[in-house]
């Protein structure tokens, strides 16, 4: 079998597995391909969170389902161990008689961690692991993060003007996005279990959070709101999907809105206490979107993994400055549309 036909084999089961992104949240994205006789005979991925995995879905693809027997399955994470919402996919390839499994990452999930790949060996099957690795970090990241770090993954995002300002001097918002930049922000909210902004973004802005210009799940909303200052007619409030804010000693529950007390802590305890909430309820990524001063305070206390900025070209002169970013090195530019240019930056890891 040569490498490149294997490393082909496995970007296409990578490329299946972001088709779920979106949807699949909070378990990961997955891509499976099943080869026999140098051939794709069927492949599938994980489509929506509760629904079948990918490699049942490529089981389900195949033509003649006893071309499954000796057939090698190209898969970019670990085939599951473990009886979730469906039964475990290392026990399915074991019944259906396949000769070889190449896996691209080890899935760090606790509950799964080797003994799906311990399943494969102790039938017989042979399995090969690391298969374009880095790749298959990057589509997961947030996934991979959250089991081993136990926190969520924070993506920050915020649009400026050229001379770095995010809003009039008043606190006015200003449109810096275009119909094409607009579908890009949509997409990053839907690849997020939740977005979060301040309080003060939620009174100046009264948005709505949710994903209208992308296919895919919108995000749980989260709002700082130390001093309860959310206005109860605002639309997060008032419109029917659910809302997390989290005060100092507010405490109250309306349908799926929750108001969560976390006492009288200063900023970093305060996120803190945000992110451990997310932890022990499986959110595993968030979004913040809005607000320098929440957007600082993460940064200042080391909790950003992401960074996106949306820069128009257009000058201000005067304003409400976008977050001070200092020691973050963009790595790449393009455009979007004819206005944006847009910068991401992964950030180091923290010592």
């Amino acid at each position: 079998m040569s490498l490149d036909k294997e490393v082909f084999w496995m970007q296409r089961a990578l490329d299946l597995a972001n088709m779920g992104s979106g949807f699949v949240a909070p378990n990961p994205l997955v891509g499976c391909v099943i080869v026999k006789n140098d051939s794709i005979i069927g492949e599938g991925f994980h489509k929506k969170y509760g629904e079948a995995h990918a490699e049942v879905n490529a089981i389900n693809s195949l033509v003649d389902p006893s071309d499954i027997v000796g057939s090698t399955i190209y898969v970019n994470l670990e085939p599951c161990s473990h009886h979730g919402k469906t039964p475990p996919c290392a026990d399915l390839l074991i019944k259906s008689r396949v000769k070889r499994v190449v896996i691209c990452n080890i899935d760090p999930n606790p509950v799964v961690a080797g003994e799906g790949i311990a399943a494969l060996k102790k039938a017989g099957i042979e399995v090969s692991i690391g298969l374009l690795t880095e790749k298959g970090e990057e589509i997961n990241r947030k996934f991979f993060h959250f089991q081993r770090e136990k926190k969520p993954y924070i993506t920050l995002k915020f649009a400026c003007s050229q001379d770095h300002f995010i809003a009039k001097v008043n606190g006015e918002p200003i449109s810096f996005s275009n119909s094409e930049s607009q579908q890009l922000v949509h997409k990053m909210r839907a690849e997020n279990q939740a977005i979060l902004i301040g309080v003060q973004t939620a009174i100046a802005d009264n948005p709505t959070l949710n994903v209208r210009f992308w296919q895919g799940n919108s995000p749980l909303r989260i709002i700082i709101d130390p001093s309860n200052r959310l206005p109860k007619e605002a639309k997060l409030v008032k419109d029917q999907a659910p809302l997390l804010v989290f005060t100092k000693h507010h405490s109250e529950t309306v349908g799926d809105k929750k108001w969560i007390a976390v006492g009288d802590k200063n900023p970093q305890e305060f996120l803190d206490s945000i992110l451990t909430y997310c932890y022990q309820n499986n959110i595993q990524s968030i979004m913040v979107e809005g607000g320098t001063r929440t957007a600082n305070q993460f940064y200042t206390a080391g909790l950003i993994n992401e960074i996106w900025k949306i820069e128009k070209q257009i000058k201000l002169g005067e304003g409400i400055l976008a977050p001070i970013l200092t020691d973050v090195a963009f790595e790449k530019k393009f455009m979007v549309g004819q206005d944006n240019i847009w910068s991401k930056a992964m950030l180091p890891k923290l010592s």
